[in-house]
């Protein structure tokens, strides 16, 4: 078995050079694009709040629509009543 030092020459062909430039090409570019997702996952929490305040804002549209209904309704059953008493 050969021992690696200083003086240990390494025969590379040109296709196995490129072949190993671009594999580390594509390692660092992967590690690149992964700080950037990794930014951007931490603005995400932001988005959650957006997102919460929205659903909070549509449930109390929902209670104020839900309440003139009830109202709408209560007025209808009165102009029933009254049509009632006025068909007798």
């Amino acid at each position: 078995m050969e021992t690696i030092s200083e003086d240990t020459k390494i025969n590379l062909s040109p296709r196995n050079f490129i072949f190993m430039a671009g594999l580390i090409g594509t390692f660092v570019s992967m590690y690149f694009t992964l700080q950037a997702q990794i930014e951007e996952a931490k603005t995400l929490p932001a988005q959650d709040q957006e997102v919460k305040e929205a659903v909070i804002k549509t449930s109390n549209e929902l209670t104020f629509i839900k309440e003139e209904i009830t109202e709408i309704k209560g007025q209808l059953q009165i102009m029933e009543e009254r049509l009632y008493e006025l068909q007798k």
